[in-house]
């Protein structure tokens, strides 16, 4: 049985494929080419919390990124784009629950 596609896994995907030290998205390459039937979030426009890296709390989208290795390393709502680059894994520490 194939695991369930959950809504994000197109940017996980995308990342994962088309990835390199840095990778910038607009808000209208993510309209368009990963979520052309809905878009984004209005949350993700007017929020820079919905960009986090929050590996413990990622229902806005972070596991999308954070799965395929990448991080946010920069937001600009105003002029609508972000930018990722690769998880750096010893910078990355989970706390010991």
């Amino acid at each position: 049985m194939a695991g369930r596609r959950k809504k994000y896994d197109v940017v996980t995907a995308y990342l994962r494929n088309n990835g390199g030290t840095q990778v910038t998205l607009t808000f209208t390459q993510f309209d368009e080419l990963l979520f052309p039937a809905r878009g984004l979030p209005k949350s993700a426009r007017t929020s820079i919390d919905w960009w986090a890296n929050d590996y413990l709390h990622p229902e806005n989208g972070a596991y999308a990124w954070l799965n395929a290795n990448y991080e946010v390393v920069h937001v600009n709502l105003e002029k609508e784009f972000v930018v990722f680059r690769p998880l750096l894994k010893s910078s990355w520490i989970r706390p010991i629950d």
